[in-house]
């Protein structure tokens, strides 16, 4: 199962997940009161909510950083 996110907030509209590297930008839309938030991966994809889709999901961090994996002695 995939953790949450771990947010470090750079601003009132930026966030960089420290678990995966994901980093978040929130938006006002130019149609109404509502935010767009727009998701850059760090694969280098990227992923928004601007047709209701949802914040993807942080990845297992053995699959992100492997050297990040704690020694289970």
């Amino acid at each position: 199962m995939a953790q949450r996110h771990r947010w470090n907030r750079k601003d009132d509209h930026n966030a960089t997940c420290e678990r995966c590297g994901t980093r978040a930008q929130k938006r006002p839309s130019p149609y109404g009161r509502r935010w767009w938030t727009e998701w850059r991966l760090p694969d280098g994809t990227y992923v928004n909510n601007y047709n209701g889709g949802r914040m993807p999901p942080c990845p297992p961090v053995s699959v992100t950083d492997p050297s990040t994996t704690k020694d289970a002695r």
